[in-house]
């Protein structure tokens, strides 16, 4: 059973990446068009918004950690954690979905529906991942952090159910998938890495890193394929 230590770090980050996403969603629907005239405007309106929320959770993360190992913070929060690709890049992405769905004949509402949930789905995978590269670098940085134990949130997919109470090093915490919500708790004892099961794998992603879903497939699912 999870610490209340976890629940709480697990229910910040969902406050967290509640409030990104509904943030985007509103800078979104205010645009006054959606052509390439309008990307530059999106763009500083979106990544400040994403750039803040990253810092946040990798704060939250590390207050949690530090709270949890009864010590001050080190201050190990990463930089925007995807690999090679920019925040520029990443978010110029919605656009790209946009125009492509509009090319393929469907109607605007339906384009631009599909181009924000991918905007949406793309932040709270940073949020989570800017959380979990929090975690590997003070389990790397703090000599007392033998393993973490992952914890799964009150809605995790079947994926996470099938994995929760897992031990990993505490230097690969933790695999990911699109919409992710799940969490790590810090353990001061070297337990045996939990095998992956049969029907678990982690795949790494070019740009994601580790990222958690079936082992009959490359990636988790195609809206991962899109973050």
């Amino acid at each position: 059973m999870a610490s209340p230590l976890a629940e709480a770090h697990i229910a910040a980050q969902a406050r967290l990446r509640g409030l990104t996403v509904r943030t985007l969603t509103r800078i979104w629907n205010e645009l006054p068009g959606y052509d390439r005239e309008n990307v530059d405007e999106w763009l500083s309106r979106v990544l400040p918004v994403v750039l803040t929320a990253q810092r946040t959770a990798g704060n939250l993360t590390e207050a949690y950690l530090a709270r949890a190992m009864d010590r001050q913070p080190f201050g190990t929060v990463p930089d925007y954690p995807r690999n090679d690709a920019s925040p520029d890049e990443v978010y110029q992405r919605p656009f790209v979905t946009l125009w492509g769905k509009l090319g393929e004949g469907l109607m605007f509402a339906d384009a631009s529906s599909a181009a924000l949930a991918r905007a949406t789905s793309t932040a709270a995978m940073d949020v989570q991942m800017a959380m979990a590269q929090t975690a590997r670098a003070v389990g790397t940085a703090d000599p007392l952090i033998q393993r973490f134990q992952r914890v799964a949130d009150a809605g995790a997919c079947a994926f996470c159910q099938e994995v929760d109470g897992a031990i990993l090093n505490s230097d690969d915490a933790m695999p990911l998938h699109n919409n992710c919500g799940c969490g790590i708790e810090p353990l001061t004892e070297a337990r045996p890495v939990t095998p992956v099961s049969q029907n678990v794998a982690v795949h790494q992603h070019g740009e994601l890193g580790p990222v958690l879903g079936s082992a009959e497939h490359d990636f988790t699912t195609a809206a991962l394929a899109l973050s």
